[in-house]
């Protein structure tokens, strides 16, 4: 737990809406090729393609700014997490046997 317990939870925050953006983009990089050809969309990305012409540029603006957001969270927070940690490290070692503790 100790291990766990001092991880920046932006950090993951920042994993989960990257990961989406990256989804995002290539989707609304598909649908901007297709039409630039004019060609049909296959089978089943039609709706997809559709979805993104409509509301690609608000999504993809959306996700950016939270990826703004949980960056500068990340990196503001990052000593106070750093310093968490290390103490519940401390406090670990300074609990175990052998350690001036009786038990």
């Amino acid at each position: 737990m100790a291990g766990r317990a001092h991880r920046n939870p932006f950090y993951v925050l920042l994993v989960i809406v990257g990961t989406a953006f990256a989804i995002t983009a290539c989707a609304y990089g598909v649908m901007t090729f297709t039409e630039m050809r004019g060609a049909a969309p296959a089978a089943g990305r039609g709706a997809l393609l559709a979805f993104m012409k409509r509301h690609g540029n608000s999504l993809l603006a959306g996700e950016l700014l939270v990826l703004a957001v949980a960056t500068t969270g990340a990196i503001a927070t990052d000593r106070f997490w750093q310093r968490r940690g290390e103490r519940q490290i401390q406090d670990a070692d300074a609990a175990r046997p052998g350690n001036g503790n009786p038990l």
